[in-house]
């Protein structure tokens, strides 16, 4: 099983499908890894998985409340609400 280190390694060489199978099988292991599930909800927000990205970042969020995740989420939300008025017909 590939550890965290190595996973990041995947992400910052844009293996993400890669990186997202070895997650999943990191977090069969340790389900209440944190930055486990921060880093799945940061491969699937590369893929504009909204709802999966979120859904992530709400389980590193339960676990460890203090973390980065909740910024994550907010940052998501304001993607998601973003309207460009000029592209919109009078």
């Amino acid at each position: 099983m590939a550890t965290l280190t190595d996973i990041e390694r995947l992400v910052a060489a844009g293996q993400l499908d890669d990186a997202r199978d070895e997650l999943e099988r990191f977090l069969e292991a340790e389900p209440q890894n944190p930055q486990a599930w921060f880093l799945l909800g940061g491969i699937y927000r590369r893929h504009e998985l909204w709802g999966d990205a979120i859904n992530a970042y709400n389980r590193a969020k339960l676990i460890d409340p203090e973390g980065p995740a909740a910024a994550a989420i907010e940052s998501i939300y304001d993607i998601i609400r973003f309207v460009n008025t000029d592209l919109m017909n009078p």
